[in-house]
């Protein structure tokens, strides 16, 4: 059975992913203690009841415990949709478990935790015109369509016109790998805070709080994920035995097996790699295989990566 919280995790999605076609988009705000607040304008909920009914439908046909049988049911839960546990810092998995270990939101550890969000990709902006208009940087979070922005409009990527590496405690010579990288082997771990320029106004820089570097050039394909051992011990196979959190969204599973084989990593990186899923956790990019067999009870789950990013460990 699907938690009602991935239930409202996908109205959200639905909203923030098609809010570039709308104007007066939602805005968003986030409270000290960590919960986010979509606000939606009577405009762009008019729009989208009026011309968004079939993807509406598809909506409301995946609900399990949601009713969208009333349209101003749907406005009032919109209109201030507060999501709370999904969006913390960290996800706890005890909060979005479920006994079926096949969905995709599936059960794991009691009292897991793992930093489930806040994972972006960057690349340079090498426009030329004056900083901070140009000169900055242009992120995108891992594995969504848009991703929201200082003035809470949701875009495909987002400008910012500095990375802030100052809370990266990490030795000077890998800080300067990462900031001569051209951000195709980064991964950057962090949120966006407003910083003021006299004359220019407002925009956004990007906080790092963690920073993990590709094991080598293979292009990453796939979905975004967090393989991280959850404890469990088996006196047989397959043994799902690590949690496969997907970055960005609440949605977490059980592989029994992982293949890294296809990442062209040296030994030297592939025992860093599973040290790193046996302690906090590996950043990896790919898809799961189900291995058939015979045996139906035998089948393994198997994870397989196209590339994994090794973590910037501090000082």
């Amino acid at each position: 059975m699907r938690s009602r919280l991935t239930d409202i995790f996908t109205i959200a999605e639905f909203f923030l992913n098609h809010s570039e076609n709308c104007n007066n988009s939602p805005k968003y705000y986030i409270d000290d203690s960590g919960i986010i607040f979509f606000v939606f304008s009577s405009n762009f909920l008019n729009s989208y009841f009026n011309k968004s009914i079939e993807p509406l439908n598809k909506i409301k046909a995946s609900m399990n415990k949601i009713s969208l049988n009333y349209k101003y049911s749907i406005i009032s839960l919109l209109s201030a949709l507060v999501i709370s546990n999904a969006f913390f810092s960290k996800a706890s998995a005890q909060s979005i478990s479920t006994p079926d270990t096949t969905d995709s939101v599936a059960a794991t550890v009691e009292n897991q935790e793992f930093p489930q969000w806040g994972y972006y990709t960057v690349r340079r902006d090498f426009r030329k015109c004056a900083f901070p208009i140009c000169g900055g940087y242009f992120i995108k979070q891992v594995n969504l369509k848009a991703t929201p922005c200082l003035d809470g409009v949701f875009r495909s990527e987002c400008y910012v016109s500095a990375i802030d590496w100052s809370s990266l405690k990490v030795p000077p010579s890998q800080l300067v790998k990462i900031q001569n990288d051209d951000g195709s082997r980064v991964i950057l771990r962090g949120n966006i805070v407003p910083v003021t320029f006299p004359r220019f106004g407002e925009f956004g820089n990007l906080r790092v709080k963690e920073a993990f570097y590709a094991a080598t050039s293979v292009p990453a394909k796939g979905t975004f994920v967090a393989l991280k051992d959850n404890g469990i011990r088996c006196i047989t196979t397959p043994c799902f035995s690590t949690d496969n959190l997907v970055l960005n969204k609440p949605y977490i599973s059980q592989v029994s097996s992982i293949d890294l084989s296809q990442t062209g990593a040296t030994q030297k990186q592939l025992d860093a790699a599973t040290s790193e899923i046996f302690d906090q956790g590996l950043i990896a990019v790919g898809k799961i295989e189900v291995v058939e067999n015979v045996d139906p009870t035998k089948r393994d789950t198997k994870f397989v990566a196209t590339q994994f990013y090794l973590r910037v460990e501090p000082n």
